[in-house]
């Protein structure tokens, strides 16, 4: 890679339960999430994080100019750079065409911890091996230290990296005997805290985000009766509150001039893509909250 790619991850903390829906199913869940093909393991596709930054920034920023720019081209939004170009002389105009791709791309938004109720806590998180290794991976593209030492974790078996958990423990309904004594936590500390966290095997995790996501039942009441209107019952998933999940943001090396450059869009699309931000489905019912933070990584 040239030099002048930088990088920064975005991390979600839910603060209400999400739903990217992946389309109807014909199954005991009419309205199912997305999900990973390989690993079945909840994500956010990045289309969905895209369009979301994308919403947030037309919402918050002051100047709209460069939102075609940021995200690539997008004729509703054309407007924006119309009057921005009107505004400024010829020699320092620019033009976005209409097949522009946009100088932020951003990958999935991935699961790093999972919620599950518990016996000795209202819930814990859980990550286990392959999603610690993955977060290494992630890491060391981005040009941050990665992580060393994973663990190998079998069957029911368990480590504590937050909380001092010991002994056996209850998750959902499958029990887990967790290692006395808290071993480091490899997550960076810039990711978003977890209070009380496990590393699971991945069979266990597996297990968590397949059956222990939240399924909710919407129905539609009939306005003369007071009851349920015949056939609008439906069963729609959800990823529960307080999952954790992050997106790797990348700036593009064929837009920049120089790492300066990228570094300026960087901090300007940070500046106003920060706090909170929705993404998913079903905005009006309050769901898709998440509080956001970044991580600067290195260049490339």
């Amino acid at each position: 890679m040239l030099k002048r790619d930088i990088f920064s991850i975005c991390t979600f903390y839910a603060v209400s339960p999400i739903h990217a829906g992946s389309g109807a199913a014909f199954a005991a869940v009419d309205l199912p999430i997305q999900r990973e093909r390989h690993t079945n393991w909840p994500h956010i596709q990045a289309s969905g994080v895209k369009g979301a930054m994308r919403a947030h920034y037309r919402d918050f920023a002051e100047d709209k100019s460069l939102i075609n720019f940021l995200f690539g081209y997008d004729r509703d939004d054309a407007i924006h750079h119309e009057y921005y170009n009107s505004q400024r002389d010829e020699n320092s105009r620019f033009e976005v065409k209409e097949n522009f791709p946009g100088a932020v791309a951003f990958s999935d938004a991935k699961l790093l911890a999972f919620p599950v109720r518990s016996n000795i806590a209202p819930f814990v998180w859980v990550t286990c091996p392959a999603v610690l290794k993955r977060l290494s991976n992630d890491l060391s593209f981005v040009g941050l230290q990665t992580i060393d030492g994973i663990p190998r974790m079998n069957g029911e078996h368990a480590l504590c990296l937050a909380g001092g958990i010991t002994d056996s423990v209850i998750l959902e309904d499958m029990v887990v005997s967790v290692a006395n004594g808290e071993v480091p936590n490899p997550i960076p500390h810039s990711f978003p805290d977890m209070d009380t966290l496990l590393l699971v095997s991945d069979e266990v995790f597996k297990y968590a985000v397949d059956s222990c996501t939240e399924i909710q039942t919407q129905i539609k009441i009939d306005s003369e009766t007071g009851t349920a209107q015949g056939g609008a019952l439906r069963y729609q998933e959800l990823l529960p509150t307080d999952s954790v999940l992050y997106s790797v943001v990348y700036y593009s090396r064929a837009i920049f001039d120089n790492t300066l450059q990228a570094d300026t869009v960087r901090g300007h699309m940070e500046e106003v893509i920060r706090n909170f931000i929705q993404i998913g489905g079903d905005e009006t019912l309050g769901r898709g909250i998440c509080k956001i933070a970044w991580i600067k990584g290195g260049g490339k």
